[in-house]
């Protein structure tokens, strides 16, 4: 009877799951990849490995070394994904393990929070760039649903620090101390990447958001849901909701904006506030510029890039915003990539030309991912 109670057991075992799963993850293109943050499906991952939880999982290199990884909850109660940053080389592949074990404590490189100390703004960040957007309580000075970007120049996360310092009145965020600023200036328009609806040739803004969640935090993700009250486009109410995610290693925003209420389709504009002395630089599928600092206090703060790159995206500039139009389904989520650089992180406007151009390269050649288990 033993003996057939560990047959049993074993043949459970190999029904629900093996001890680990083995990643492979393979690059077609003829430049390396760095830091690309791959996602595996928790569920698919549980038919792989038995028993395994957020508090177990872990992911090692071929060194079998453990590296960061974070479980994904996207405001879910459960586990939706898990994920990890991996590096390939050129028109090549990288093998990564998953498998139970004690997790490691890793310095958290993505981040975010509302901010109701500070007029509800809801600000994020990663270890190479910082944002912001405004919230209900501004509304009584300031109407903008555009996005901040604070210019940091150290991999440290900063946001904390910055408002606690500010609103302490031991410094202030717009003079940089070594680590950056907030040198940009967003006033009623798009900022760095908002979007807006784009109906009878002009754009219809929405306010301030109403609500502000964080779904995930961090080591190597953050996100948001954003979400605006109903607002007129065009003589009719359309209501919006967007998801920001930021990885850790990138200076590019993945945003959804799901817009409802409208019409089944309506086209959507995403971009970025042209300032005195830009250079733009429209491309296939993404509008850049590279400019400065358009709120300096010391004068000495830029140039500052920016860029949105919308797959399918056509790129056109409309008034003093250089933007990718596309087109949004109701209900469903428009994709696109918002970011931003600095000098003070040795960012000529070449070079963020190209890391833009390279950012839309990425988006079309994305990293092959095979799970097998063992």
């Amino acid at each position: 009877m033993k003996s057939l109670i560990i047959v049993l057991a074993a043949l459970l075992a190999a029904c629900t799951g093996g001890r680990q799963a083995t990643v492979t993850v393979e690059n077609d293109l003829a430049v390396s990849r760095e830091n690309e943050t791959v996602e595996l499906s928790w569920k698919t991952l549980n038919t792989k490995i038995a028993e395994l939880t957020a508090e177990n999982v872990i992911v090692t290199n071929a060194k079998g070394e453990q590296i960061p990884s974070q479980v994904i909850y996207a405001g879910e109660a459960a586990p939706q994904a898990l994920i990890f940053q991996a590096s390939v080389d050129a028109e090549g592949s990288s093998v990564y393990t998953v498998t139970k074990g004690v997790r490691g404590e890793f310095k958290s490189r993505a981040y975010g929070r509302f901010v109701p100390e500070r007029m509800d703004d809801y600000a994020w960040e990663n270890n190479l760039a910082a944002f912001r957007l405004y919230g209900p309580a501004l509304e009584k000075i300031m109407v903008s649903n555009g996005i901040d970007y604070w210019a940091k120049s150290t991999p440290n996360l900063v946001i904390d620090d910055w408002y606690k310092k500010d609103l302490g009145g031991e410094g202030s965020y717009h003079l940089d101390t070594g680590e950056g600023c907030d040198c940009y200036n967003v006033g009623q328009t798009l900022g760095m990447g908002a979007s807006a609806p784009y109906a009878g040739g002009k754009l219809w803004y929405s306010r301030n958001f109403r609500e502000a969640e964080t779904l995930d935090n961090g080591p190597i993700r953050t996100t948001a849901k954003i979400t605006y009250a109903p607002f007129d486009v065009d003589g009719r109410q359309v209501s919006l909701v967007k998801i920001i995610s930021l990885d850790a290693n990138t200076h590019f925003n993945r945003i959804a904006d799901i817009y409802s209420g409208g019409p089944d389709t309506l086209s959507i504009a995403a971009g970025i506030v042209i300032h005195a002395g830009a250079e733009l630089f429209p491309g296939e599928s993404y509008y850049a510029l590279y400019e400065p600092a358009s709120d300096s206090h010391s004068g000495n703060d830029g140039p500052l890039g920016g860029s949105v790159v919308m797959p399918g995206g056509k790129p056109e500039r409309i008034g003093d915003i250089a933007a990718c139009v596309g087109t949004a389904c109701s209900g469903q989520p428009l994709m696109y990539y918002m970011g931003a650089g600095t000098s003070k992180q040795d960012i000529s406007a070449e070079q963020w030309v190209l890391m833009t151009t390279r950012e839309q390269m990425l988006l079309q050649h994305p990293l092959k991912v095979t799970l097998s288990g063992e």
